[in-house]
């Protein structure tokens, strides 16, 4: 009867045992992602991809799901400094944030990275793939990554445009003169790959487990500036309509009648904003 009991619980746990491992301690992980672990026995961290999986109790212990998919970002503008001290807005794109190896994919003719998709790897490659996502979820903490990667890529964007001044982005530009000048888009395509040419060799890379690409899209005089300069535009040709007209009623070297009637220009423009809703330069 003793030995009957004994076999009957002997059973009964396994059968515990069982179920834990069927319910609590089995690890789908979806597709797409990976589940770092640490194996508390030995200290070692590893990752698991795509798969069903089970973990050993009180020897494994989960740490982070990391994504695999590409996370592709449309930050906030940045205001950033050419090198002769002129005030920026940069926009800018993330096309590839991805927790992968670089050496498992491939460089378009444009410049692009594609990776070589998870199912056709084998092996030493699953195993770069899965280093990567241990490295993501171990170096940083993962769910900051978003700042954390925009901080590096606009520390490479400035540490660029240090290397420009702003007649070089703008052709012809002329801040005294109010001349906005031509964007040199030969200009915006070098900073930009030497940007991704930074990141290739950063930390968000080599020590954090991410391929990292951006585009620079645009970049222009913040609005305040680019307001003060059509402000300076606008009364300049105001200035040269006024000079004309008085050349025209030949006031031009008539001191006294030339004040008169830029007086009258004045009070003019006044009465048109009071009970027009518009002056002469709103038109």
């Amino acid at each position: 009867m003793a030995f009957i009991t004994a076999y009957l619980g002997f059973v009964g746990l396994l059968l515990v045992v069982l179920v834990l491992l069927l319910t609590e301690y089995r690890a789908e992980v979806k597709p797409a992602s990976a589940l770092v672990y640490n194996n508390q026995w030995t200290g070692a961290t590893n990752a698991l991809l795509p798969g069903t999986h089970f973990l050993v109790p009180g020897v494994h212990k989960r740490l982070e799901e990391v994504t695999l998919r590409n996370e592709a970002k449309n930050p906030s503008n940045v205001m950033l400094f050419t090198g002769d001290g002129i005030e920026l807005e940069v926009d800018y794109i993330i096309r590839r944030q991805q927790v992968w190896d670089p050496g498992v994919g491939t460089f378009n003719a444009d410049g692009g990275w594609q990776p070589i998709p998870l199912e056709q790897l084998r092996g030493a490659q699953r195993g770069m793939i899965a280093r990567r996502a241990v490295m993501a979820a171990t170096a940083i903490n993962y769910r900051e990554r978003d700042d954390k990667i925009q901080t590096r890529i606009v520390a490479a964007l400035q540490a660029e445009l240090d290397k420009k001044r702003y007649n070089q982005l703008f052709m012809g530009a002329d801040l005294a003169t109010g001349e906005a000048g031509l964007r040199n888009d030969a200009e915006r395509r070098d900073i930009e790959q030497k940007v991704n040419d930074i990141l290739r060799q950063d930390i968000c890379t080599t020590e954090w487990g991410f391929v990292i690409q951006m585009d620079l899209e645009d970049y222009d005089l913040p609005e305040r500036l680019r307001k003060a300069r059509e402000q300076k535009v606008s009364a300049q040709m105001e200035g040269t309509a006024l000079k004309e007209k008085l050349d025209a009623l030949g006031a031009g070297n008539d001191p006294e009648l030339k004040k008169w009637l830029v007086i009258g220009e004045v009070v003019g423009d006044a009465l048109g904003r009071t009970f027009g809703g518009k002056g002469k330069k709103d038109k």
